[in-house]
């Protein structure tokens, strides 16, 4: 397998252990090192009776166990003696508890300069927030997500199981796998330092940038009063605008408008005219121009509930079964919203071979997502194992690590440190978001990365918020700003017989191909991977997409609405007496490129060793359905269907976001998460509610959930008196998890954020400068981050042909026949 030979110390807990999966589904040796009385992740929820936590069966899989008591200090010595032996150490345990037991990743490098040293943290290694206390729905109000997420006038909402963490972990192994690639080079590991707030920045669909490039739109704020658009596909459309009712169930169908769009609307008011279901006039509509028809006052926006309401009356007498057929035969942007039973029974997912069965010690079988990339050429990155028992691989994995081994060469004083990346070329032929935001990753590390588009067919991405000054603009929007950053742009025809050879010539030139259409758009370029890669065995191809290149629903299009709907997610964000809300922005669009990356960076490990490229296939509902694991492994236990819940939580409370006083022109929340019984002593405290904190049926997590209405009311009632930073300070003194959700202007002010230079400034030819966000991970030793704005259209078109050996006069006939837009 692509990490064969790598020894991985994993010193985790739930927020740390998907890391370790993902490594060893790679085939790297990962070993979990617990205490005595087991890691936390052991008692994550959900659990059931007889499998314990499901957390720990699904992302603790593949992993061995070994059990170290941290206060015998000859068992430390032994534990720093394995991690001496290893390639890297994956750690989400506090600071604090690491430098407390000498486990740092100071101390651990300065035994075996070649280690590499992850720490997942909620906001970095250090910085002014680096020590504060965090949980799943803190850092998720800190990262951005959170605060402009709101369905009416309630509280902002997260999903309604945990996955800031999973975002976090997934940004891990990327680190690793660059900080391997350049120990390769050098000889030398580093600290790769993750910050889950950070990781999440990348979940807000670049609205965390709107207050840095000038863009006040009042939507981005998500006041109630405030919420004006009416196309179906903003953030602020009213709810029941993008859910609709069918025979069996709810579709996530957004009636989308304008030239980037307003294609799959038609396609669908298609398919209603033809049932006979829609008004004349309304038939005639072109959706891609009603935008500009409402701003002239030529289409009366009130007609659009006119529309509306055909398609609602033709959906109610359709399945979600009708539904995606049609998706599939129409390329609609409709999709029906899927349960975990849904999910788990998928016809997609089976053909695929998603999930594996892991036997259990007590003989019983769970079913857990199996693999979360297909890999031809090369093999698939797989689950290889139950999850181990407290302590079960003790004696091996010291027998096996602590046999002798030939030393290390000593390193040369003057060796050179250099970007992970260096020298490896990519050619960027994806768009919107999901596959441009791999190749920001690569260029970020030192890969020349090379954006192929075109603008007559102009990537969705470059017309959407948020806008430099609040003017669209297909060379303002932030959102493509922060997604190809550090790449050179060139503007190419691929229609064009000419345009496709000019691809040809440049993945002869290139070690990695990115691709993130449909399947089958690019074979009728005549540019399919099979193709690419024919007369290039070293050639890595990868293609992202909603359900995959193989399967019965392999033609699917649209963004990642529709893979957040087809793995679950979309219906596990909201409120249980409301229509689900769905997460922020096309989920799986965040999800797709960390495990895209995860299996690039592996397979270009792999590639250095042997000379062997492959095709990568990375399904975006796949990434979606790895992060609901434990709900889909539940499922296929006991039957239990995951269902949304607000805020709550399943083991904790209080746990809500609460309302503080209003600032700056809209509704101010905190984040507040109780995870111990200490952490709610203290918060009683605070609140001025001794009699709360002493009474016995609040002493412990169980009581304190059944009491959640009783102490969400009483928090709240404190925290309506007073201001967001206030609360997030006066609570994070005392150790009780909390953190203002922040908001676009919030972002740009953060002090961890600016601690870390999160936010880059860089020239700009148009705007003189423009902000986007830094590097995903921080590699200390070997920063990553842009070196470039992103390119404007064509900007680096005749510098490339030049290289690619093309004369002037050749190049200007292809600008003149119009080989080059």
């Amino acid at each position: 397998m692509m990490l064969d030979g790598i020894r991985v110390l994993a010193l985790t807990d739930e927020r740390g252990l998907l890391a370790g999966r993902l490594l060893a589904d790679l085939g790297a040796d990962v070993v979990l090192v617990e205490p005595p009385e087991g890691s936390r992740g052991r008692a994550a929820a959900p659990s059931v009776d007889g499998a314990g936590s499901l957390v720990w069966q699904t992302y603790a899989a593949g992993q061995r166990s070994i059990v170290v008591e941290l206060g015998d200090d000859g068992a430390r010595e032994d534990l720093r003696a394995l991690a001496e032996r290893a390639d890297v150490v994956v750690t989400s345990w506090s600071r604090a508890d690491l430098e407390r037991w000498g486990l740092d990743p100071a101390e651990l490098r300065r035994r075996s300069e070649r280690l590499v040293v992850a720490t997942v943290t909620g906001f970095g290694w250090d910085g002014p927030k680096s020590e504060y206390a965090d949980a799943d729905l803190v850092v998720w109000a800190a990262g951005g997500p959170l605060g402009p997420h709101r369905d009416g006038d309630r509280p902002p909402v997260r999903p309604s199981v945990p996955q800031a963490f999973l975002h976090a972990g997934a940004d891990a192994v990327v680190g690793v796998l660059l900080a391997l690639a350049e120990r390769d080079h050098s000889g030398l590991g580093q600290h790769v330092d993750v910050s889950a707030q950070v990781s999440l920045g990348q979940a807000t669909l670049a609205r965390i940038l709107a207050d840095a490039v000038g863009d006040d739109n009042p939507a981005f704020q998500q006041t109630p009063t405030a919420r004006a658009d009416r196309s179906g596909s903003g953030a602020a459309t009213p709810n029941a605008h993008k859910k609709w009712a069918v025979r069996d169930g709810l579709v996530e169908l957004h009636l989308s408008m304008g030239p980037a769009a307003g294609a799959f609307t038609n396609r669908l008011f298609a398919w209603v005219a033809e049932a006979g279901e829609l008004p004349a006039d309304i038939a005639e509509w072109d959706w891609r121009t009603v935008p500009d028809r409402i701003a002239e006052g030529d289409l009366d926006p009130a007609e659009l509930d006119r529309a509306r309401a055909a398609v609602r009356a033709f959906l109610s007498t359709q399945t979600k079964a009708d539904v995606l057929q049609a998706a599939l035969e129409r390329r609609l942007l409709s999709i029906p919203i899927f349960d975990v039973a849904d999910v788990l029974t998928s016809p997609q997912l089976v053909a695929r071979g998603f999930f594996a069965d892991v036997e259990l010690a007590d003989g019983s079988t769970l079913s857990i997502p199996g693999s979360f990339a297909a890999v031809t050429g090369g093999e698939s990155p797989r689950v290889r194992g139950r999850a181990p028992l407290l302590g079960e691989h003790d004696v091996e994995v010291r027998r096996e690590w602590m046999a002798e081994q030939t030393p290390v060469a000593a390193l040369p004083h003057d060796v050179q440190r250099q970007l992970p990346l260096e020298g490896v070329r990519v050619i960027d032929l994806s768009w919107v978001v999901a596959g441009p935001l791999i190749g920001r990753t690569l260029a970020d590390f030192g890969a020349d990365v090379i954006r192929v588009e075109s603008s007559t067919r102009l990537d969705t991405a470059r017309m959407m918020q948020p806008f430099h000054g609040g003017t669209p603009d297909r060379e303002g929007s932030a959102l493509y700003g922060t997604c190809n950053a550090g790449k050179r742009g060139m503007t190419l025809d691929l229609t064009d017989p000419a345009g496709q050879q000019i691809v040809r010539e440049l993945v002869a030139t290139a070690d990695v191909v990115l691709a993130s259409f449909a399947p089958g758009q690019l074979a009728r370029w005549g540019l399919s991977p099979e193709e690419l890669r024919r007369d290039r065995p070293d050639l890595i191809v990868l293609s992202t997409s909603i359900a995959g290149e193989s399967g019965p629903w392999a033609g699917l299009a649209g963004f990642g609405n529709v893979g957040s709907s087809l793995s679950g997610v979309q219906l596990l964000v909201g409120w249980p007496d409301a229509l689900p809300f769905g997460p922020f922005g096309p989920y799986t669009d965040y999800i797709g490129p960390r495990m895209s990356l995860v299996t690039l960076l592996a397979a270009l490990r792999r590639r250095r060793e042997n000379g062997l490229g492959c095709l990568i296939d990375v399904a975006q509902m796949e990434s979606g359905a790895f992060f609901l694991g434990p709900q889909l492994a539940q499922y296929s236990l006991d039957g239990t269907v995951a269902a949304r819940r607000g805020n709550a939580d399943e083991q904790h409370a209080p746990h809500g976001v609460y309302p503080a006083l209003a600032g700056g022109g809209h509704d101010r929340f905190v984040a507040i998460a109780v995870t111990d019984d200490d952490q709610w002593s203290a918060l009683a405290d605070e609140i001025g509610r001794p009699d709360l904190r002493d009474r016995a049926d609040l002493a412990d997590a169980r009581g304190r959930r059944a009491a959640a209405d009783e102490l969400d009311a009483a928090v709240k009632a404190w925290t309506a008196q007073r201001d967001a930073d206030e609360i997030e300070q006066m609570l994070q003194r005392v150790g009780v998890p909390a953190h203002i959700a922040v908001l676009q202007d919030d972002y740009v002010r953060d002090a961890q954020l600016a601690y870390r230079g999160h936010l880059v400034e860089l020239p700009h030819d148009l705007h003189g400068t423009t902000t986007v966000e830094g590097a995903r991970v921080r590699l200390v030793d070997t920063p990553g981050g842009p070196r470039a704005a992103a390119p404007t259209l064509g900007e680096h078109t005749r510098e490339i042909l030049a290289e690619l050996g093309h004369p002037t006069d050749r190049v200007d006939e292809w600008e003149r026949t119009g080989v080059l837009r």
